[in-house]
């Protein structure tokens, strides 16, 4: 596989510039030449082969070549809302999550929430979705929306299917069984939900589910839902 970096900017017909860290990326650390080839892929399902035109200061041009474009997979969209964990715990997770496919990510504050979603922090998580996708091929951006608060979150989403992962509750594999449009899965601290979020949860038709039998990290219980979701059906 050619080396692959995110196209931020919209190209012309024939036409792409690379720019900031995506440029200094593949003429400093790559040490590109005039007449090389890379892969560029914008974060919204496609991709093109480029061939490296000039290296300048600030920004490197490049010819498009063939263009490719992703089609979107046969599972539900997935949204993952994670009460985040510590430090480099975080750029894990994201990592891993992008790899297996999910959509969007939500940053959430919970009463026992041991991590507050910075601006920094999102900033890093930003650019580990974009290393993600470069390594793995994925040619669509997992989507990061703004931090919510839970309860937020729990009264006001509109998805389809709606799930409180909870020790104790039922296995989420029993979701392999019928068709889903839009799924969110909602990963909690630590220290697990209040009984006071566990009833406001219930009150807005979400159910409480189980990933597996041990008690996992966050990071952990994040891979296993997205690895469940992904084995779903859509509508």
């Amino acid at each position: 596989m050619s080396h692959r970096f995110f196209l931020s900017q919209t190209p012309t017909k024939d036409t792409a510039r690379l720019e900031g860290d995506e440029a200094r990326h593949l003429a400093r650390v790559m040490r590109a030449k005039t007449g090389d080839t890379v892969e560029l892929f914008n974060g919204q399902g496609t991709s093109w082969t480029a061939t490296v035109v000039s290296i300048e200061r600030y920004h490197v041009e490049l010819s498009l070549g063939q263009e490719r474009s992703e089609k979107f997979p046969d599972k539900p969209a997935l949204t993952l809302a994670v009460a985040l964990p510590k430090g480099d715990r975080q750029k894990w997770l994201i990592e891993k999550i992008t790899e297996l496919g999910t959509d969007s990510l939500v940053p959430l504050t919970t009463t026992r929430s041991v991590a507050e979603p910075t601006a920094a922090a999102m900033s890093r998580l930003h650019r580990g979705v974009i290393e993600s996708c470069k390594q793995s091929g994925r040619n669509r951006l997992l989507e990061i929306t703004p931090p919510q608060s839970l309860h937020n979150l729990l009264t006001t989403s509109s998805a389809s299917m709606k799930i409180l992962a909870c020790p104790g509750g039922k296995p989420m594999q029993s979701l392999l069984l019928q068709p889903i449009d839009t799924l969110l899965i909602v990963i909690g601290p630590e220290g697990g939900f209040t009984d006071e979020e566990i009833g406001t949860a219930q009150a807005h038709g979400f159910q409480q589910m189980s990933l597996c039998q041990n008690i996992l990290r966050i990071e952990t219980a994040a891979i296993a839902a997205a690895v469940i979701a992904g084995q779903c059906k859509n509508t």
